[in-house]
């Protein structure tokens, strides 16, 4: 595995390009990474591949997760100051805000609001609610919940 990525750059602001070629090159068998590099703009620790068409990023975040540092973010209740500790205290909250729970997938728990086009959906284990599930519920639902380091 070393000998594959060792043909590649790092990631440094979003763009990544064979070690071994020009990435001003506008032609040979690497010039789609320029431009697939100005579509990926990302800050990711780790080294993209690209192998038989796809592309995917080898290592994605290592530092994040060897990192102690990083904190824990929580879903509060603004108006309550409450954190959102369950799946349970959260359906009250949007349901008291106008959300209906829909069953029709047995892997998430989704609700909608009927005055909306939006549709919240969330993994059924609460261990796997993360920040973006928790970013979710804030943009649909501005001044009730917000998120907070822990």
């Amino acid at each position: 595995m070393d000998s594959l990525l060792s043909n590649y750059a790092p990631i440094v602001e979003g763009t990544c390009v064979p070690n071994k070629r020009d990435p001003n090159a506008s032609s040979g068998p690497y010039s789609h990474t320029k431009l697939l590099s100005r579509s990926i703009k990302t800050k990711m620790s780790g080294v993209w591949v690209f192998k038989n068409g796809v592309v995917r990023l080898e290592n994605p975040g290592a530092e994040a997760c060897s990192n102690s540092n990083t904190r824990r973010k929580v879903l509060v209740h603004v108006p309550t100051n409450e954190v959102m500790t369950s799946y349970a205290v959260l359906e009250r909250k949007l349901s008291s805000l106008g959300w209906e729970r829909y069953y029709d997938d047995p892997e998430l728990l989704q609700f909608h609001k009927r005055s909306t086009v939006h549709l919240i959906s969330l993994p059924k284990d609460f261990n796997k609610f993360k920040s973006m599930h928790m970013y979710d519920i804030v943009v649909k639902n501005r001044n009730v919940f917000e998120v907070r380091d822990v």
